[in-house]
């Protein structure tokens, strides 16, 4: 269980009303336990069991069935390239704008992957876990020049992001050849990717200091994507299913 501490500070030394005259002041790290108060206010603990039971009920709704663990790890995973492949596929689906409706790449962040998930029954909760944070689909559109720019940050391990879409080959731990949809990189041409506004916004230096030709921000929370994503899965009779494939190419060190 976590802890929970209160932090008091003990201002010390204040002397009349004015706050502009020079103290001192140090602190205390009090756990803060039952032993301040061992009488539980009934209506509280009422309204916070009734909001559990309905919590946990949401949770531990069953929406699909995956068919083997699935982790996520750099430079790519069953699971992260599960999430980018949904993503690449269905999104567009909810860009709410017809010349928003094809994406040539997708791109997640493996710090916002949170969790695994296991074998059999897939829940809300599941979800919540893997993407427990607010973050809304967005659709962007970046040179071809910008873009190469981006694939030339990552590197073999550490430094790179979940992507659907492009085939990264590294030697001796750079990139050294990329193509997106099958093709090298066109400095002139404009490409779509669909991502989250954590990374659009600069997050994890995926895409800090691109440049976009244009921004689509949705109000579609990836959580909610995925929720419903796999829900219409189950009902077309399909297991959810992540493996490793060739987007991602290691060559050997001579």
């Amino acid at each position: 269980m976590r802890k929970l501490y209160i932090v008091i500070l003990l201002i010390l030394g204040m002397t009349g009303m004015g706050y502009a005259q020079n103290f001192q002041y140090g602190y205390e790290m009090i756990r803060l336990t039952s032993q301040y108060d061992k009488n539980i206010d009934p209506k509280s603990q009422k309204y916070v069991d009734r909001i559990r039971t309905r919590l946990n009920q949401e949770m531990n709704v069953v929406i699909g069935q995956c068919d083997a663990t699935m982790s996520s790890y750099d430079p790519a995973s069953p699971l992260s390239n599960f999430l980018t492949d949904i993503l690449l596929e269905k999104a567009p689906d909810y860009a709410g704008e017809s010349d928003f409706r094809q994406c040539d790449l997708s791109l997640l962040n493996f710090g916002g992957i949170r969790s695994e998930l296991a074998a059999g029954d897939v829940t809300i909760g599941d979800i919540f876990a893997i993407s427990p944070f607010e973050n809304y689909l967005v659709f962007l559109d970046i040179k071809g020049s910008e873009l190469r720019k981006v694939f030339n940050r990552f590197e073999e391990r550490k430094k790179n992001a979940p992507y659907a879409g492009a085939k990264i080959t590294y030697h001796s731990g750079h990139p050294i050849q990329v193509l997106v949809q099958g093709k090298p990189i066109d400095d002139e041409r404009i490409y779509r990717v669909v991502t989250l506004n954590f990374i659009a916004e600069g997050g994890d230096d995926i895409l800090r200091n691109i440049k976009y030709e244009r921004t689509h921000y949705t109000q579609v929370v990836f959580r909610d994507f995925l929720i419903q994503e796999i829900r219409n899965m189950t009902q077309e009779g399909r297991h959810i299913v992540g493996k490793l494939d060739d987007r991602v190419v290691i060559k050997p060190m001579p």
